[in-house]
């Protein structure tokens, strides 16, 4: 515990002792301090989430407004995680003010940023993005699976948006609320064996387009070429997403509406692109951003060595003209928009 409290410490650069010289044993907290601004309660809850410790009682007697104080505290909780999403680990907290005068607050920490695991606690041992998407991959036939991650510095966003790889639109991958088991979720309305089975239909469709498409003397990039010319002339966009949204089937936002009805918007096209280049041993992850302002996206993929982007929706019906964004590097994509750091962070995590 106390190796783990120590990497907690640099990692969020807090230059307070680990332990204390004379007596070798860490520092204590004050049972009570007394604030007298709402400011001071903020500043030491979020001293507490940095170190993931629980904040000593507060003596609150100079504020205002006690009976509300309670609810006033888990808003200035909520804005702090609003501030910095690092601190996501902390996923509850209690407030209460005693007869004594005294606000008690407790947070509730996500095991894997204190090791506090439940006894006899057993799950996949997770220690990256890799090891989590890959335990996503493994377990989609469970609607919860346990796990038991070993690395206090991932956040928790980027754990969340790292499951969205996962599950191809049919199935949500994401943590559950304390983080010590991925939630499986059927979505539109499907049972859980219902996506499973729309899974393995896409990637069937998705195995018959690759052999049917790619040949044996085809190099990496002639092959991703090859399944992005096939994309981009054969499937068709559904443009009910502007005019009529409320009658455009769910498919046409996935692979499944690209591979199998040719009819999709860019998240099918981007998907069904993962998907085809997964048949052929290349690495992709999908990229969200905007194009011009509005909600897109597309593929990061690795070309002989090389991480370059692909937009198959935006270069549909060009095969015969020439492609703008097929196997481009970051500087060439002049109309989008998205976190490029994050995107370059996670493809090199997921394909080390």
């Amino acid at each position: 515990m106390v190796a783990l409290r120590s990497a907690i410490r640099q990692d969020l650069g807090l230059d307070w002792p680990e332990e204390d010289s004379g007596s070798g044993t860490a520092p204590e907290q004050p049972e009570q301090i007394a604030v007298s601004s709402l400011e001071e309660v903020k500043a030491e809850l979020t001293r507490a989430i940095a170190a993931a410790e629980q904040p000593p009682a507060l003596d609150v007697s100079a504020l205002e407004g006690q009976q509300e104080l309670p609810m006033t505290v888990k808003n200035l909780y909520y804005g702090i995680l609003s501030d910095d999403r690092t601190y996501s680990y902390a996923y509850d907290l209690t407030a209460e003010v005693g007869a004594d005068g005294l606000l008690r607050c407790t947070i509730s920490y996500m095991p894997y940023r204190t090791g506090a695991y439940p006894d006899g606690f057993q799950g996949t041992e997770v220690d990256g993005l890799d090891s989590l998407v890959q335990c996503a991959r493994q377990g989609l036939a469970q609607e919860r699976i346990p796990i038991r991650i070993t690395d206090p510095t991932l956040v928790v966003d980027d754990m969340n948006r790292a499951l969205q790889q996962v599950g191809g639109s049919w199935l949500l991958c994401q943590l559950s609320r304390d983080g010590t088991a991925i939630t499986v979720t059927p979505q539109n309305g499907l049972t859980h064996q219902q996506a499973l089975e729309r899974l393995a239909e896409t990637q069937a469709l998705a195995e018959q387009i690759y052999g049917e498409t790619v040949t044996a003397d085809m190099t990496q990039a002639q092959q991703a070429e090859a399944l992005y010319a096939y994309l981009t002339e054969q499937v068709r966009y559904d443009f009910r997403y502007y005019g009529e949204p409320g009658e455009m089937p769910y498919e046409s936002t996935t692979a499944y509406g690209a591979l199998h009805d040719n009819l999709a918007i860019c998240g099918g096209y981007a998907q069904a692109f993962q998907l085809l280049l997964e048949q052929a041993g290349i690495p992709c992850v999908t990229v969200n951003g905007k194009l011009g302002g509005e909600n897109h996206m597309w593929d990061l993929a690795q070309i002989d060595g090389q991480w370059r982007y692909f937009d198959p929706t935006s270069d549909r019906g060009r095969a015969g003209y020439g492609f703008l964004y097929c196997g481009v590097e970051a500087e060439e994509l002049d109309r989008h928009t998205w976190e490029a750091e994050w995107a370059q962070r996670l493809a090199d995590a997921l394909f080390p």
